[in-house]
């Protein structure tokens, strides 16, 4: 009994003493594994252990610059092409107001020939003058002489030989500095200028016998009955003011429709130098050696008084007079002061 005492005794010692020393033991050992398993910081100067040395740092991709950022580009002044100017027109079409120049002196000759006036004949030769005059008569009447000198096929031709042997740009300036002298070496130009007074001439005529005989009209049917019927003016200046301002279809003249009739003094020599510029397709120089302002202001006194005759007219036979002498012995006087 006091041997089993006596080895508990010593059992107790032994558990007393070496537990602590375990205890210290386990401790240490816990220790060196926590701190075996932290990762050891680096200093800010070094790089991370796991990155080689001479590797740069990575950064993020750069973003595109802004269009405002951009550097504004400029061209000199002289690199920058200026837009070409407008091509010039012509001061007026000539082949239509031709066309209405050349219906206008069919109308007088046509009334003319009229055998016998009636109440509708007097009317619809009121508005057909109305329809057909206008203020670019006179300008028409010159085109028409420009045309028919224009149309002479020989003076064209020798024109398009000028060009071929020297040159359209040289034939140009001839024309620009000495037409007189250039044109007097063209074939056929004489005859050509003869043709634009002739059929001038001819026109001239036919609007003045036109004049006459409507005037001669006003007179002797005064004792009829239809001509002493009294019509309203207003009607009839309304509806002359309706034909005046309405559309008037007519083809361009071309040259088969010329006329060849000659007199023997020409028109004035722009007339013929407008031509050549025409047979070589500047239309542009054409117009605006025969375009007059004069002869717009011409046929508008025409028109005003043409208008202020009938709202004072109260029978058919004055109507006869207003178109004798207004709507043609008026604008008679306007196409010859347009061709001097």
């Amino acid at each position: 009994m006091n041997k089993v005492k006596r080895i508990i005794g010593i059992s107790a010692l032994a558990i007393s003493v070496f537990v602590p020393v375990l205890a210290v033991q386990a401790s240490g050992i816990a220790s060196q594994d926590a701190s075996a398993a932290q990762v050891p910081t680096p200093a800010a100067s070094e790089p991370p252990a796991s990155a080689p040395a001479s590797a740069p740092p990575a950064s993020a991709p750069e973003s595109a610059p802004a269009a405002s950022e951009l550097p504004q580009t400029t061209l000199p002044v002289e690199a920058i092409a200026a837009p070409p100017p407008p091509a010039e027109l012509p001061a007026f079409d000539m082949a239509a107001t031709a066309a209405r120049f050349n219906a206008l002196v069919g109308e007088a000759d046509r009334l003319t020939t009229l055998r016998t006036l009636t109440p509708e004949a007097v009317q619809g030769a009121l508005l057909s003058t109305a329809r057909l005059s206008s203020t670019g008569i006179s300008e028409g009447a010159a085109s028409y002489a420009v045309l028919s000198a224009a149309a002479h096929a020989p003076f064209a031709s020798s024109l398009q030989t000028a060009v071929n042997l020297l040159g359209r740009d040289a034939v140009m300036e001839r024309l620009k500095t000495d037409p007189e002298a250039f044109l007097g070496l063209v074939a056929s130009s004489q005859e050509a200028a003869t043709i634009a007074s002739g059929v001038m001439a001819d026109s001239l005529v036919k609007m003045d016998k036109a004049s006459t005989l409507l005037g001669e009209a006003a007179y002797s049917v005064q004792k009829e009955a239809w001509a002493q019927r009294e019509v309203d003016a207003q009607l009839v200046l309304t509806a002359h003011r309706a034909a005046s301002t309405s559309a008037v279809e007519l083809s361009p003249l071309g040259a088969s429709d010329m006329r060849n009739t000659r007199a023997e003094v020409p028109l004035d020599k722009r007339f013929l130098v407008a031509a050549a510029y025409h047979v070589l397709g500047d239309d542009v120089a054409s117009t605006k050696l025969i375009s007059r302002t004069s002869g717009k202001m011409c046929m508008n006194r025409v028109q005003l008084n043409v208008r202020q005759c009938l709202a004072a007219s109260r029978y058919p036979y004055e109507h006869l007079f207003c178109l004798s002498r207004h709507s043609f012995q008026e604008s008679s006087g306007c196409v010859r002061d347009a061709i001097k």
